[in-house]
């Protein structure tokens, strides 16, 4: 599918600056802790009660011009849920919903970087096709179509937390790289606004 390159954590924190939604530093503590400690760039956000699960799929489905879907409302065949390892859906929250062919329709929750698509397609030789979707509703599919997520999922939010307590402190340095990154992308984006 064509401008899936578009996904990323980056762009998000665009367009939520852009449209002052959220605390520029609370974007780019969220940017640090995702590309640091490979947390969900959305997860963090919302985590954080900075912005509703609503309102961020609403974002991204305006944003990236995505469908969106409640997973829990799209009936799915026994076949598709073996279509893609339940690793990959369980770590991605990512709920199977349909095949066509090649091409596979998902509910993400939110927002699934483009890395992650990209090679969830390469290495499954499928083409995915996401809708946007809300982590808390994904979460509650997943448990009611495979039995061993609820446990999956119990054990990665206590390594998820365990993380988060053993994360080193940001120093000055590492902030202020982050924080020049975001400034240059919004001076790149506020300058293409004003061809």
């Amino acid at each position: 599918m064509k401008g899936l390159e578009k996904l990323t954590p980056i762009r998000l924190a665009e367009v939520l600056t852009q449209k002052g939604l959220i605390e520029p530093d609370a974007i780019a503590d969220a940017l640090y802790s995702h590309d640091r400690y490979r947390e969900p760039f959305t997860d963090i956000l919302i985590a954080a009660g900075h912005i509703t699960e609503w309102d961020l799929a609403k974002i991204v489905v305006e944003h990236f011009q995505l469908p969106f879907i409640m997973s829990g409302s799209y009936d799915v065949a026994e076949a598709v849920k073996t279509k893609l390892p339940t690793e990959t859906l369980f770590s991605n929250l990512l709920v199977p919903l349909d095949v066509f062919d090649t091409t596979m329709l998902v509910a993400m929750p939110i927002l699934v970087p483009f890395e992650v698509l990209q090679t969830i397609q390469r290495e499954n030789k499928i083409i995915l096709y996401p809708y946007v979707a809300l982590p808390s509703e994904n979460r509650t599919v997943l448990g009611e179509m495979y039995p061993d997520f609820k446990d999956w999922y119990t054990k990665s939010q206590i390594e998820i937390e365990g993380r988060r307590k053993v994360k080193a402190p940001k120093t000055a340095e590492s902030q202020d790289d982050w924080t020049q990154l975001f400034d240059s992308a919004d001076a790149a984006v506020r300058g293409n606004l004003k061809k």
